[in-house]
């Protein structure tokens, strides 16, 4: 009795122990949290655009899980230098803005917005034109998911490895998840960069020529997609579609030409030529 006794203690250890190993391999990948400090959050252009500084780094791209759609796949090392990325969609009042100063027509949006919505409606081509004007781009679909990833990490949503109505609006509702329909930007919490809505609300326009096989040839430093194609791709999911739109490693995409009430935008800059709001 005695000899079992004291080999009790020594097999909760053990099990202890294994269930600490385990727990740390399947944990994401940890990530720079200097990355969150104020001296990365900034106001660009004369809009005074919100945005993050995203540290560059080597990640997994794409899907390892075979269950995803064939597009995502195969997962491939991409390399990306720092970048700026608006902390969120580019809204209705600061497209406004835009308008106003451009002469540019504003197109309708829906029923019951207003500025603290996210701008939709707006094709590749507007939104195009709107990130140059203030000095910026559109996300490259390697910059776009590696933000949503909280710079690379191994996630399969913007906020970790699930997805519910307290974290993202996305088809129904539910918990923190109110609207039918489109939200005002920033009412979820922010993921691991501190940006807003990466999964969810509205689907976003991304710089790259959509082609499904693209992943079996992209490049390795800073890719930013096939040189020509039919179809932009779009990326993060929207207030209509379900939890594998919302994916990070998810991709969808249309004719450039589109405007849909489900598709918006965000902003990124090159830190040394952004024109950072005085």
């Amino acid at each position: 009795m005695i000899q079992n006794q004291q080999r009790k203690p020594t097999n909760w250890f053990l099990l202890l122990l294994i269930g600490l190993i385990a727990f740390i391999r399947n944990s994401p990948e940890p990530i720079d949290r200097e990355t969150n400090s104020s001296e990365h959050k900034v106001e660009i252009s004369v809009l005074k655009i919100p945005a993050v500084l995203v540290k560059g780094g080597t990640f997994q791209m794409g899907a390892i899980d075979e269950s995803c759609s064939d597009d995502t796949r195969p997962a491939h090392s991409v390399m990306l230098t720092d970048f700026y990325i608006s902390a969120t969609e580019v809204t209705i009042g600061q497209y406004k803005s835009y308008c106003r100063q451009t002469g540019k027509a504003m197109p309708e949006q829906e029923a019951g917005t207003d500025n603290s919505y996210p701008i939709a409606f707006i094709t590749w081509y507007e939104a195009d034109e709107f990130c140059k004007w203030v000095g910026g781009w559109l996300p490259s679909e390697a910059q776009w998911e590696y933000a949503a990833r909280g710079g690379g990490m191994n996630i399969k949503y913007p906020h970790g490895n699930t997805l519910d109505h307290s974290l993202a609006n996305y088809s129904g509702t539910g918990k923190t998840d109110k609207w039918k329909r489109v939200a005002p930007v920033a009412k979820f919490s922010a993921n691991h960069l501190g940006l807003y809505d990466m999964a969810g609300n509205l689907y976003e326009w991304c710089q790259d020529y959509y082609r499904s096989d693209y992943y079996q040839s992209s490049g390795k430093i800073n890719p930013i997609g096939p040189a020509t194609g039919m179809f932009k791709t779009i990326r993060g999911g929207s207030w209509y579609h379900g939890e594998e739109a919302a994916r990070t490693t998810s991709r969808y995409r249309y004719m450039p030409v589109a405007r849909l009430s489900f598709v918006g935008f965000r902003v990124v800059w090159e830190p040394e030529k952004a024109p950072l709001a005085q």
